[in-house]
């Protein structure tokens, strides 16, 4: 099955369960969602939402005094404002940046900046790592992309991201990602159960638009390397009397490594794995090259 066969075969069944509406067809499908303006808007409005949420990499950031950091995936700025926040625990303080490929983050950063003035002192990029050649110029002791988004980069795009993080860090620093464990995967992508599979979020502020969202994940097919898992976003935004305002549905590609094969192409890449951390929720590696 060829790839527009294959993305054809996803949408009739979307219409059969009722996930798409009538008029809806390949055509509709994006595939830009984590660049695009829903998305970001989207990920805002989720805030409140994750202003709890754990990120195991961050523990391991300053072991080595390192003088410069650099996020990968800043968005309106959580994690490196945690980061910032230990970095003000540190004697000797480094310097933060981050890079966030969605420029329509940026006026939301802005805003979270103003609440988390440590967010403030830090430098910010709104391009993609992984074709600017310049990023502030520099190399960085310490890269780290958190939040599992390791999966997110497709088997295709891992040499321009493993690339780009050679280009940019120090030939004694460190590069921390983090990716979801084989068990945790195995439950959350591998089910048959289109029941399962499906889910939705509801989005409400005061006086701000209402955004109802309806997520569908296909079974994670096998690869030769783990799992490759395909998942439908809908977000249909409302006015306050219910009136449609927008609606744009996503496609996204998650890619999941055996944790063998995934030792494999670091390897091949030239890296070193320094240490591999599961005491959490996520598989957190820390690279060096080698």
């Amino acid at each position: 099955m060829n790839p527009k066969e294959e993305i054809e075969s996803e949408v009739q069944k979307l219409h059969n369960f009722g996930l798409l509406l009538k008029n809806e067809s390949i055509s509709d499908i994006r595939n830009d969602l984590h660049s695009s303006e829903m998305w970001a808007y989207v990920f805002w409005r989720r805030r409140k939402n994750h202003a709890k949420r754990n990120d195991p990499e961050i523990q391991f950031l300053f072991e080595n005094n390192p003088k410069t950091i650099l996020e990968i995936g800043t968005a309106y700025g959580r994690v490196l404002n945690k980061i910032a926040i230990e970095n003000e625990k540190q004697t000797n303080k480094a310097k933060l940046f981050g890079i966030e490929i969605c420029k329509h983050c940026e006026k939301y950063f802005q805003t979270y900046s103003k609440k988390h003035p440590l967010l403030e002192n830090n430098t910010i990029l709104f391009d993609d790592f992984l074709k600017n050649n310049n990023v502030f110029q520099k190399q960085f002791d310490v890269i780290v992309l958190p939040m599992n988004t390791f999966p997110s980069f497709p088997i295709s795009m891992l040499d321009d991201l493993f690339s780009a993080v050679r280009k940019h860090l120090n030939p004694n620093g460190l590069w921390f990602f983090s990716t979801y464990k084989p068990k945790a995967t195995d439950n959350k992508f591998n089910s048959e159960s289109s029941t399962w599979n499906h889910s939705g979020e509801l989005l409400v502020d005061l006086g701000k638009d209402i955004i109802a969202g309806e997520h569908y994940q296909f079974p994670a097919v096998k690869k030769d390397y783990g799992m490759r898992a395909i998942t439908y976003f809908s977000y249909t935004r409302l006015t306050r009397d219910y009136k449609l305002k927008e609606r744009i549905v996503y496609r996204n590609t998650r890619e999941f490594i055996n944790p063998d094969d995934l030792k494999k192409i670091i390897s091949d890449y030239d890296f070193h794995i320094k240490f591999i951390d599961t005491s959490s929720h996520s598989a957190v590696y820390c690279l060096s090259i080698t």
